[in-house]
């Protein structure tokens, strides 16, 4: 899945920002996912000097920011950042969290704003993915027994 595999490259990252290292094995994964997302020749937004491109997706997150906690949908993403729709307002280089849960894990990425755009009542944001990411794996110790946070969860 694609969420997985930018967490995948946004860790490899991190680990070289803070000096770690990489194995052998780990630049050849770092390598090939650069070269899946590399942008082709007639992307018009390569000569902006956009390092990678993004692939549709519908996915719903969960935006975290200063007085923001908002479901978005991600409509774009690629190793270098989100595009997400129904957004509240993003400022340019304001810093938000993005977190995406798939099944048992929740992937949980840094970003900063970019670019907006008008999209009815709500915005369409660029994201900019920064530092690294964190997986939550979710456990239950017990059976869970609906209570009245699932019905609130339920009608939003």
């Amino acid at each position: 899945m694609l969420v997985e595999i930018v967490f995948q490259y946004r860790t490899l990252l991190g680990k070289c920002d803070l000096g770690v290292g990489l194995e052998w094995d780990e630049i050849e994964q770092l390598t090939a996912i650069e070269a899946a997302f590399a942008p082709v020749a007639d992307d018009r937004r390569m000569k902006c000097g956009r390092k990678f491109r993004r692939e549709a997706t519908k996915l719903t997150a969960l935006m975290r920011g200063d007085r923001i906690n908002d479901r978005v949908d991600v409509v774009e993403i690629g190793p270098g950042g989100f595009v997400v729709r129904n957004a509240p307002f993003v400022a340019r280089g304001e810093q938000v969290e993005i977190q995406v849960d798939v099944g048992d894990n929740s992937f949980r990425f840094r970003a900063q704003g970019v670019w907006m755009k008008d999209d009815g009542d709500d915005y369409k944001v660029g994201l900019a993915l920064i530092g690294m990411p964190v997986c939550l794996h979710k456990a239950a110790v017990s059976k869970h027994e609906s209570d009245v946070v699932d019905e609130i969860a339920a009608a939003a």
